[in-house]
């Protein structure tokens, strides 16, 4: 949590794995949008819901 300072480039078709309970932080330092998919087990949020941006999954932390 407090020594969070891994970087590291991706590129299109790359793939992230980050093992449950590691704290993390992605930034997209590009100018391509970055694909973000989120897959809990069990699920942590109601089905089908998406957060568009890390303000909305951000505010939605506090609402479940």
């Amino acid at each position: 949590r407090e020594n969070m300072n891994l970087q590291a480039n991706v590129a299109e078709d790359d793939v992230v794995i980050i093992p449950a309970g590691t704290w993390h932080n992605l930034i997209n330092t590009g100018n391509i949008p970055l694909r973000l998919y989120s897959i809990y087990a069990p699920p942590q949020h109601p089905r089908g819901t998406v957060h568009r941006t890390k303000a909305d999954a951000m505010a939605a932390e506090h609402s479940h």
